[in-house]
């Protein structure tokens, strides 16, 4: 039991006092200890000394060693005061130092807290993909129309359904003309009775011309027999991809009967959106997948590129040629592809190793090592512009992707210039890969980058109202914001005053317990 003496009261009063000194001794024990980040550092790396001296409310003054205190803000509320003093929560306002640099120094604790991780900017081949769909179509060098030349009656159908497999020179339809009994009758009327060699020779071409082939005149003229009706065959090796005619119907001259393509290659249109179209190239190889082949890829090569763009969708039609001698990829079929474009230094595709060949204006898929006749048209060869990748040239120097702050409008990232100093940069960056930004401007070869923990480095020096990712120059106390009294002459470096996280105050400083408690994390 207590006793209720003016003794017993000393004492107990005695007792709580002390209890009260140790409590707070303790507090700034804790909350003076470093917490590892120092104070941002001028631009030549030295270290500044922490203010020695203590101002009313806690807040230090500037030391001809250290920084220059420019202004006092509050912690909690968008205050901020010349002078020292308390703000309307009755906390003590911390310090703003005035910044002559924009480098930040973390110390081993810090950093390994941060899990701040950084590599080293590298030259290396690079490689952009670009992943895209398209539709597969019959290759239009392959195709063949069997037409009627002459009017009669399709009598016997040696093809009676579409999809069956033909060679070349297989008949395909029997047609019975009586103009073409008529004409051959003439031919052998002209042998006989005229020795007129133009008078044959016209007759003959006649025939020619509605489809009797040169061996058959020939025949005529040897066994005087006339020939009632007239075969058409395929001219091509390939696929009876349509059938307009049946058996015992009229046909007239022009009349389309068969239709027939060659499978074994077939023509992949690309669709390319137009912001990717710089980084596709005649020549550059492609691969192809289809979901009804699954574990399959099929590979072409770029053959032509559509001078034309789509507005509706805003992409260009790209021809790729693929091997199909399986016949697995069926004309009409939905695919996706992937292009392989490497890049240069400049950001540019690079030469794709058909420049310098020769090939065929209207057969884009013929390469040759030599000029020539184009072997399907015998038309003249025309070379490739451009020549080879130099071998001397100088790869393109590349960035982690995970090192890039990008804010829509400019693209950050820092870079350890000392151990544990970390400076913004700002960087120009080309084409990006699925890893890697190629980098135009800002960075040379050998430079360590923050791969991880940039966005916390980020943070520090917006606290701090250094330049950042989101404040080029730094932030400035926003004055209109303050309560009672003015922004200080001199502070752009001081963070804004919307910002309720304060800039943190010198490890060594002096201050009240009270304020450390409502200023720490």
């Amino acid at each position: 039991m207590i006793s209720k003496t003016p003794i017993g009261k000393y004492a107990l009063r005695t007792t709580f006092a002390v209890l009260a000194i140790l409590g707070i001794s303790y507090l700034i024990a804790i909350y003076s200890r470093d917490d590892g980040v120092n104070r941002p550092q001028p631009a030549s790396g030295a270290a500044a000394e922490a203010p020695q001296a203590a101002g009313p409310g806690g807040a230090t003054g500037g030391s001809p060693s250290g920084p220059k205190i420019v202004g006092y803000r509050s912690t909690m509320l968008p205050e901020v005061s010349q002078t020292p003093r308390k703000d309307s929560m009755g906390m003590d306002m911390v310090p703003v130092y005035e910044v002559t640099g924009s480098m930040l120094e973390l110390s081993e604790h810090a950093r390994a807290m941060a899990s701040v991780e950084t590599v080293p900017v590298r030259r290396r081949r690079l490689t952009r993909d670009m992943r895209v769909v398209g539709k597969v179509q019959y290759d239009e060098t392959r195709l063949a129309t069997i037409t009627s030349r002459v009017e009669g009656y399709a009598e016997h159908l040696f093809v009676r359904f579409t999809g069956v497999e033909v060679k070349r020179g297989d008949r395909l339809v029997e047609i019975y003309s009586p103009d073409l009994v008529i004409a051959q009758q003439e031919l052998l009327t002209v042998l006989d009775f005229s020795r007129s060699s133009n008078l044959v020779e016209s007759s003959a071409r006649k025939l020619l011309r509605w489809g009797i082939s040169q061996s058959q005149i020939d025949e005529l003229k040897r066994n005087k027999k006339i020939h009632e009706r007239l075969t058409l065959s395929s001219p091509i090796e390939g696929t009876v991809t349509e059938r307009m005619v049946v058996e015992q119907s009229a046909v007239k001259p022009g009349d389309v009967l068969y239709r027939v393509a060659n499978l074994e290659m077939v023509w992949v249109y690309l669709d390319i959106y137009e912001y990717e179209l710089s980084w596709v190239k005649y020549g550059q190889s492609v691969e192809i997948k289809s979901e009804a082949i699954p574990g399959q890829s099929f590979t072409g090569r770029v053959g032509f590129i559509n001078p034309v763009l789509n507005e509706e969708s805003r992409t260009v039609k790209v021809l790729v040629s693929v091997d199909n001698t399986e016949k697995l990829l069926k004309p009409g079929m939905f695919v996706s592809a992937t292009i392989h474009a490497e890049l240069r230094a400049d950001g540019k595709a690079a030469p794709t190793g058909v420049e310098g060949l020769w090939t065929c204006p209207t057969h884009p898929f013929v390469f040759q090592r030599e000029p020539g006749q184009c072997p399907s048209s015998n038309v003249p060869l025309v070379q490739i512009p451009g020549g080879p990748k130099p071998e001397t040239e100088q790869l393109p120097l590349v960035v982690p992707l995970t090192a890039v702050l990008d804010s829509g409008l400019r693209k950050l990232v820092y870079v350890e210039r000392a151990k544990g100093q970390f400076v913004p940069v700002e960087i120009e960056v080309g084409p990006r890969t699925d890893d890697a930004y190629l980098v135009l401007s800002g960075l040379s070869e050998g430079d360590l980058v923050v791969t991880r923990g940039n966005v916390l480095l980020d943070s520090q020096f917006q606290i701090r109202g250094l330049p950042s990712l989101f404040y080029k120059d730094g932030q400035g106390p926003a004055a209109s914001h303050a309560h009672d009294s003015p922004s200080p002459a001199g502070t752009k470096n001081v963070p804004p005053s919307t910002s309720r996280i304060p800039a943190i105050p010198p490890a060594t400083g002096s201050g009240d317990p009270q304020h450390q408690q409502h200023t720490r994390p």
